[in-house]
């Protein structure tokens, strides 16, 4: 199980749904198919312990405000004006 915002190199696998870990954002990618069994019983548990581990996170380092250290080298959007080589 990953420690939420607590680092950049963590990563972990419920199925085949991929949760990469990152100071200032969890990225979640890919699918899951939750059985009524004793395998999609354990992978709810799984999520519902990380969700819980999330909002833990929130709550105790106050992420949801603003966040000034935001790196601009892990944002998805860069305030760089970059020249369209097709036109």
């Amino acid at each position: 199980m990953i420690e939420p915002f607590a680092n950049d190199h963590q990563s972990m696998q419920i199925g085949d749904l991929v949760i990469e870990n990152q100071k200032d954002k969890i990225i979640i990618y890919g699918d899951i198919d939750l059985t009524f069994d004793e395998l999609g019983y354990d992978q709810a548990q799984q999520l519902h312990e990380l969700s819980g581990k999330i909002v833990q996170a929130f709550a105790d380092k106050n992420l949801y405000s603003k966040n000034d250290a935001k790196s601009k080298e892990n944002d998805d959007q860069l305030d760089k004006y970059i020249d369209n080589p097709f036109l």
